[in-house]
């Protein structure tokens, strides 16, 4: 007998939409194929809605525990299940402590035990001086390692200088997991700001924050990716020039993957001008011609994963603050995904498949996550339910479950509706909004 069979649902399958039932037993996928038979203890009518599988999202900052009054894993992973995300791998820097050692990382699981509406994983930190907690992290199940190269913001994560992260991947590639890198040369960035002295708009931001700066940091991640077999990931990348630089590291034969975000495929940074401080980000959203360039190189495949980068901050660090005072860092976890699908259409399939596979299926490669990122037998049954729109609605801040109604998004018109995002077999959220009480999302180590 079925656990739950969700009837009369379209998934991708030979290049179609094609009408299935889904069947599921102990939180699986036990059978998807047309007119399931047999009996269920819980059977729903999926209304022609399309399916895809729950996301993987491998970049989230929810700063717990220490910074909970920025976002916390309740609420973080609420807005992330209204956005259909199933998976999450949380980054090392914003927490206090951050995750930095094992003790830090047992200090994080027992801060949000039981706290997630979806399951996570967690990324381990490189800074100067924790080079012998590298192995034990691996150990203990981190995902991978984040390192920046340039400042991050955060006094207590400080950014890696050539020779700390040329120690630090000879240690990593000797665990088998990936560093990813926030790529920026902090000497391009220096050079930029004194031209400047001062940002007070998103043009001067991005002035400030040049993408030469992307280009030669990763030119220097590549060169010690080679020396010392460290496979790597240039996360946040804002720009398709920087893709050139490492495409050519790929024909090399350099393990490099590059992410990149929804804000930089749907804002630039004419948009961030007009929003203000809700759309700083660092790298910072760039002109309409390079926003375009790189959505071209999405449906070229030379982008590997999407990542929301979701970085919220209480209002005080964005209200009423200039470019240059305002906390960096945008809150785009509930809407970043959808907005990707409204904006490209369900019935473009092409498209869709390439944010399918960019927001599920690859990320959840990239960290060995073998039960998510498809929708496949045995896998966990982690799905969305999308329905497209008779007319176009408008985000509100009302619609916010994260912790600060603030999002770059505010405003946007989308045309697509999450209908219901199912994590392991249970229906967790449905329209936007939480129906799950008690949050059954757990904490996934990483496994070879």
């Amino acid at each position: 007998m079925f656990d739950t069979i969700i009837r009369n649902v379209r998934v991708i399958k030979d290049d179609v939409w094609h009408f299935v039932d889904l069947g599921i037993i102990d939180e699986s996928f036990a059978e998807i194929s047309p007119n399931i038979t047999g009996n269920s203890r819980n059977e729903v009518d999926g209304d022609s809605a399309y399916c895809l599988p729950g996301s993987v999202d491998l970049h989230v900052h929810f700063n717990e525990p220490g910074r909970t009054h920025w976002e916390g894993f309740t609420t973080g992973s609420a807005a992330a299940s209204a956005a259909g995300i199933s998976y999450l791998a949380e980054m090392p820097l914003n927490s206090i402590p951050s995750t930095t050692s094992v003790d830090a990382l047992n200090t994080k699981l027992a801060a949000i035990n039981n706290k997630s509406y979806v399951d996570f994983g967690l990324w381990g930190g490189i800074v100067p001086g924790n080079i012998n907690d590298i192995e034990p992290l691996a150990k203990a199940g981190v995902v991978g390692f984040k390192a920046f190269m340039a400042p991050s913001g955060n006094a207590d994560f400080v950014n890696s200088d050539r020779s700390t992260l040329r120690e630090a991947m000879y240690r990593i590639a000797q665990t088998g997991l990936r560093l990813a890198l926030h790529a920026e040369d902090p000497i391009v960035l220096d050079r930029a700001s004194e031209r400047l002295k001062r940002t007070v708009s998103a043009f001067d931001w991005d002035a400030s924050r040049p993408v030469e700066a992307e280009i030669s940091a990763t030119k220097d991640a590549i060169e010690l990716s080679l020396e010392t077999g460290c496979p790597i990931t240039i996360v946040h990348v804002s720009s398709a020039e920087v893709l050139s630089v490492i495409q050519n590291a790929k024909r090399q034969g350099v393990d490099i993957i590059c992410e990149t975000c929804p804000h930089y495929l749907l804002l630039s940074r004419v948009d961030a001008d007009s929003i203000g401080a809700d759309a700083k980000c660092a790298p910072p959203l760039r002109s309409k011609s390079r926003m375009r360039a790189l959505e071209e190189a999405v449906f070229d495949n030379l982008i590997d994963t999407i990542g929301s980068d979701h970085s919220p901050s209480p209002p005080d660090m964005k209200k009423d603050q200039s470019f240059f005072d305002a906390w960096g860092g945008i809150a785009g976890i509930q809407h970043g995904y959808p907005l990707l699908l409204s904006r490209y259409g369900m019935n473009i399939l092409p498209r869709v498949k390439t944010i399918q596979k960019l927001c599920c299926e690859n990320p959840a490669k990239v960290i060995n996550l073998k039960s998510k990122g498809t929708l496949d037998l045995n896998k966990d049954a982690d799905f969305t339910l999308i329905k497209e729109s008779d007319s176009t609605s408008v985000i509100e801040e009302s619609s916010l479950l994260t912790k600060h109604q603030r999002s770059a998004y505010i405003g946007a018109k989308i045309k697509i509706k999450l209908a219901a995002s199912w994590l392991r077999g249970n229906l967790v959220s449905s329209n936007g909004k939480l129906l799950e009480n008690s949050p059954r999302g757990k904490f996934i180590p990483y496994s070879n």
